[in-house]
């Protein structure tokens, strides 16, 4: 009696043995094709967009296997860091991807994207009429800074403007001029003043089919412009950048 007892003991352990070696193989083996995945799509993205590193990509938490075997992917989340597009330069992009289709050899393929890109203000011009700027976030405003002659000396000005997206260009409007803390509206010949009558507005890249700006937001870091699209097919042949297609190996 003894001994049965001890042998349904031996067997009960050997059997939750195999069973937890199976489970940290099955965990192993999901990261493994996580990864390689990941990449794989991270390569994919680099090509299309033309990127000169791949970005980063993650596929989300356990089990990836079984969405990597039938090449559906539920949601992705990708960032990359100093993109420049046109006259845009890019500090972070943050892209979440859902419904990504990955067919073997085709080009991979995006039921929605929603992708939100910071651009610092070091890289908004450093000179607007030939007076240096500088750049901060103040209540949702641009507060654009420099100075100007007034009463016979250079007083700090500061024009706080509202930033938005129209017809694919990144328009600057001045709302209010502050000086010695004293705000007013701003006048337009008061801004021509300031501003050379320069326009302020910058055009930004153009989007391929299914890509819409949406808005742009301004941060403390910065401003955040945000677009989004639908149906979206990886183009097979990059930017031109990259030799090859971009849809397979």
């Amino acid at each position: 009696m003894r001994l049965r007892i001890i042998r349904r003991r031996r067997a009960a352990l050997l059997a939750a043995a195999c069973v937890a070696v199976l489970a940290t193989v099955a965990v192993v083996a999901d990261r493994w094709v996580a990864r390689t995945a990941a990449q794989r799509l991270s390569d994919r993205l680099a090509c299309a967009a033309g990127l000169d590193r791949p970005p980063t990509v993650d596929l989300g938490g356990f089990p990836v296997l079984p969405g990597v075997l039938t090449g559906e992917l539920g949601r992705v989340s990708v960032r990359a860091a100093d993109v420049t597009r046109g006259d845009v330069r890019a500090a972070e992009v943050d892209a979440e991807l859902s419904q990504v289709r990955l067919p073997g050899e085709q080009p991979a393929r995006v039921g929605a994207l929603d992708l939100r890109i910071r651009v610092g203000f070091d890289a908004l011009p450093g000179t607007v009429g030939e007076r240096p700027v500088q750049y901060r976030g103040v209540g949702g405003l641009l507060a654009v800074e420099t100075t100007a002659p007034m009463a016979g000396q250079q007083l700090p000005v500061t024009v706080l403007a509202r930033p938005a997206i129209d017809a694919g260009r990144l328009t600057v409007t001045p709302t209010e001029i502050e000086v010695l803390g004293m705000r007013r509206p701003a006048g337009a010949k008061l801004v021509e003043r300031l501003t050379g009558g320069r326009d302020l507005s910058r055009p930004l890249p153009a989007l391929p089919a299914g890509l819409s700006w949406q808005g742009v937001d301004v941060a403390d870091d910065g401003l955040r412009l945000r677009l989004t699209g639908h149906d979206l097919t990886l183009p097979g042949g990059g930017d031109g950048r990259h030799a090859g297609t971009c849809g397979g190996n």
